[in-house]
């Protein structure tokens, strides 16, 4: 493939994939639903103080990283720290696998949730709806349960529209989609904010939204999830930003890139909280109840898929199908842009390790991921995609990032030593004592922390499936960072 196709064609179109990879669910469910379980305002300052302390110093690396080597994560390692290194890098990518297929997946309900929202087909039990009607949820998670043949279909158009994006160069898939698809969601959101402004009683639910209750700060919970909510959030120890920074040639400026990258991410999550929190607001108002018992867990899913079809509900015959087709359009652009960035992870550790063309080697990760989410779309699958998550987007990130700071800032002298750590004077900038000192310790106390709440929790059918998880995945990466 032509070396120039297969870079960024402009630093802007960098940075919007980036903002691709880094808005997705988390930024426009997630965030509003951990906003609205710790009371409002007082999620926004750890929320802050992660993206200052984590976030940037971690993103920075990860782009470094790919810059300098033009490698994909795993060959990256293997420059490094050959093929213990390697293990480190593919137990990453198995973990972004999988989440592709139940990424896949989510993304799949936003848009059988445009066509419900369009053709007004969700009925009043907005959760029996979700449950019955279209997952075919089981009993539980031993129970197998029936196929969801809707939720496959909309899932099997995500995956063929992202190998069509993905299998063509970097120019002409990935960077023309971002810089169309982030731009229209940023209009869409905030006008939909602007919308729900005039709603009665959604300067209650901004109030609730932007007044902390720092009484919660004391709280170490709340600081542990904001911390875990960035670390998942911006696709921190994946290969994602690495994946994207091997096409970033010399002229582009990691540095401000990433803190584009941070500010977009930020702002995206920000305004979702003003459109999600005035929705609540509303709903409250029209209903009669108090706005903190609207919603009964800190669940995403909920929020997005339960509670605001039945807000949508209020909004009468006229504009519920215009609002809700607008609100899951949304989330669709942020998450088909994740999934845009999940296969090019994963895609660009086989193409380069096993010598494949780009096509063949996205043909090889997507399919992969649509087998998995195939396996999800049974009526275990959500209680499947429960138990194993907290292993591939919390231990195993963590581990990830851990590993990645040891790897490149602690055994790599070339990284070490790369201008993005250094002041305009020479001197090693706060960024660099950040990353190398305080991040590690930080990722190793919330590892530990999250290790003891496991341990206490005692055993379970969940646990047992998500370590082993770990046990395969463990598996499966030595043996392929021993092959040539």
């Amino acid at each position: 493939m032509d070396s120039q196709k297969n870079s960024w064609a402009s630093q802007t179109g960098y940075i919007w994939s980036l903002i691709g990879s880094a808005v997705g669910f988390a930024n426009i469910l997630s965030f509003s639903a951990k906003a609205y379980f710790y009371g409002g305002g007082a999620f926004l300052v750890p929320f802050i103080s992660a993206i200052i302390i984590l976030g940037i110093p971690l993103l920075c690396l990860e782009g470094v990283i790919g810059q300098y080597f033009h490698l994909p994560l795993v060959s990256a390692y293997g420059q490094v720290a050959g093929r213990v290194g390697k293990f480190f890098g593919w137990l990453a990518i198995l973990a972004v696998t999988t989440i592709g297929g139940y990424y896949m997946l989510l993304t799949g309900w936003t848009v059988a949730y445009v066509y419900f929202t369009a053709t007004n087909s969700i009925t009043d039990d907005a959760c029996a709806f979700l449950n019955s009607s279209f997952l075919y949820k089981s009993a539980g998670i031993s129970d197998v349960g029936s196929f969801a043949l809707f939720m496959f279909f909309c899932t099997a158009l995500i995956g063929l529209f992202a190998w069509y994006v993905v299998s063509r160069d970097i120019r002409a898939g990935i960077e023309r989609l971002c810089s169309i698809f982030l731009p229209m969601l940023a209009i869409i959101i905030t006008l939909f904010t602007i919308v729900v402004m005039f709603l009665p009683g959604a300067w209650q639910g901004f109030a609730h939204y932007v007044i902390p209750n720092f009484a919660v700060l004391r709280n170490p919970r709340l600081w542990l999830d904001a911390f875990g909510h960035i670390f998942f959030s911006l696709s921190l120890g994946l290969g994602i930003i690495t994946g994207y920074s091997r096409h970033a040639d010399a002229s582009i400026n990691v540095a401000r890139a990433m803190l584009w990258v941070t500010i977009g991410d930020f702002l995206v999550s920000c305004i979702a909280g003003f459109a999600v929190f005035g929705c609540i607001g509303y709903m409250s108002f029209m209903q009669n109840v108090p706005f903190e018992s609207l919603v009964t867990t800190a669940s995403p899913f909920e929020i997005g898929f339960v509670v605001f079809p039945t807000i949508l509900k209020t909004f009468g015959c006229y504009l519920y199908p215009v609002i809700g087709t607008l609100f899951f359009f949304c989330i669709f652009i942020a998450g088909i842009t994740g999934v845009f960035s999940i296969i090019e992870s994963a895609a660009g550790n086989i193409e380069v390790e096993f010598g494949r063309t780009r096509k063949a080697a996205v043909t090889i990760a997507t399919t992969i991921m649509m087998a998995l989410a195939a396996v999800f779309c049974m009526g275990n699958g959500q209680y499947i995609i429960g138990a194993i998550d907290p292993m591939v987007s919390g231990f195993n990130m963590l581990i990830s990032g851990i590993a990645e700071i040891v790897c490149f800032m602690w055994l790599s002298h070339t990284i070490e030593k790369h201008k993005v750590w250094f002041t305009a004077s020479g001197k090693r900038s706060l960024l660099y004592y950040s990353v190398r000192y305080v991040a590690p310790v930080l990722l190793i106390s919330v590892f530990i922390t999250a290790m003891l709440h496991e341990i206490n929790g005692g055993m379970d059918f969940a646990k047992l499936i998500r370590w082993g998880w770990l046990a395969i995945a463990s598996g499966i990466a030595a043996l392929l960072s021993r092959s040539k």
